[in-house]
């Protein structure tokens, strides 16, 4: 692999511009560019707002990840609907009748339980999904990673292991097996990480288990920023996917990676107990929110947007202790770390949560780039 890859690295995008109706007909007509612009904006708008997030993220993307974030969906709707029955399909898709506790979201609270996150790597590196709870481990959301490519989070060092393990057989240079018993697949020309399945072992065979560690891109890492996972699960087939070669002839279902990643460095007891009462926030250098964790938008109540449209982090924070959060927020400018600050943050329901808080800087190429605040919710008292 080329050891000068460049890694992964979550960006705030432009929004993406709105439609802008002409002031008058007669302006319309001569600006046909414009009309085609405002019509494209249009249809984009639209297949945004179709998109399975909420909008405080929607109206973050920009243009060409909405087009990205569509096409991932419209493969990942495709294999479901191959491999799930449809009776469950109409059900997801709010057309059919909803089973007993469906409403409960079952799936979502299991990937809250669970240490770690999931992940879908396709043969060729591509992150087919990733479930939402990637943010807390590695700081990326969701929307960051998905259809982008695996190596671009991944260790330099690791990388050519990683290429390893996507290997059916763990020998990525043998060339591909493909058409030794159908003269149809024989004269296909296929990419090198495709394969007739029948010269594969069964999908069932523990040959095609996996369980490997790499280091993975961390965001919320302020020391080498990289964090050791541990990747358990196998190699499956990607149904559904109609995917052709440059012939036009049909590509097989392949293999791709279906994996849960978990911490090498298991929680201690400790951990485990105090890990609700902890939440992250990101912010520029002048302490403007910029993200919140999941826990911290459950602890204050207020949407991503809510927090990011209100100005300086300061608009949160009691009267009687901006100086004390200034002074320290000095401090971390010149040290790099603000210690221990102890004040109170105004929730959504007009209530005062006094709140311990550590804030670093975060650099990049040498020079201070944002702030990450790792905040410990203390006790809630009454606004009076």
């Amino acid at each position: 692999m080329n050891g000068n890859h460049v890694y992964a690295n979550r960006k705030r995008r432009k929004p993406m511009q709105k439609s802008i109706k002409p002031t008058s007909a007669e302006g319309a007509k001569s600006n046909p560019s414009k009309r085609h612009r405002e019509r494209l904006n249009g249809e984009l708008e639209r297949l945004a707002s179709l998109l399975p997030f909420p909008q405080d993220v929607i109206s973050k993307l920009d243009k060409l990840t909405v087009l990205r974030l569509s096409v991932s969906y419209l493969r990942a709707r495709s294999f479901f609907s191959v491999t799930l029955p449809s009776d469950t399909c109409r059900s997801l898709d709010g057309r059919g009748p909803r089973q007993q506790g469906e409403e409960l979201q079952e799936g979502e609270l299991l990937l809250q339980l669970l240490n770690g996150f999931v992940l879908v790597v396709t043969a060729s590196g591509t992150i087919f999904y990733v479930s939402p709870t990637i943010q807390d481990y590695l700081g990326f959301h969701q929307s960051d990673i998905i259809h982008q490519s695996a190596y671009d989070l991944i260790h330099a060092e690791d990388r050519v292991e990683f290429h390893r393990q996507l290997h059916w057989a763990l020998n990525p240079t043998a060339g591909p097996e493909v058409g030794h018993g159908d003269s149809a697949l024989s004269s296909l020309t296929l990419p090198l990480t495709c394969y007739n399945p029948e010269d594969l072992p069964p999908e069932n065979s523990s040959f095609l288990e996996r369980n490997f560690v790499c280091r993975l891109r961390c965001l919320l890492d302020s020391s080498s920023g990289f964090l050791a996972m541990n990747f358990q699960g196998r190699l499956k087939f990607l149904h559904g996917q109609n995917q052709k070669t440059e012939e036009g002839s049909p590509i097989p279902a392949q293999l791709a990676l279906f994996a849960v990643v978990t911490p090498v460095q298991p929680p201690s007891i400790l951990e485990i107990r105090t890990s609700s009462f902890f939440f992250k926030t990101k912010h520029k250098l002048d302490f403007t929110p910029t993200a919140c964790d999941a826990k911290g938008k459950l602890v204050l109540g207020y949407t991503e947007k809510e927090l990011c449209d209100r100005g300086t982090g300061y608009q949160f924070i009691h009267a009687a202790d901006m100086l004390y959060c200034a002074e320290n927020h000095v401090r971390m400018i010149k040290t790099g770390e603000s210690g221990l600050t102890v004040f109170r943050l105004l929730s959504k329901q007009n209530r005062w949560l006094w709140v311990q808080a550590n804030a670093r800087l975060i650099y990049r190429n040498g020079k201070p780039d944002y702030i990450i605040a790792t905040q410990k919710v203390l006790t809630r008292v009454r606004r009076t």
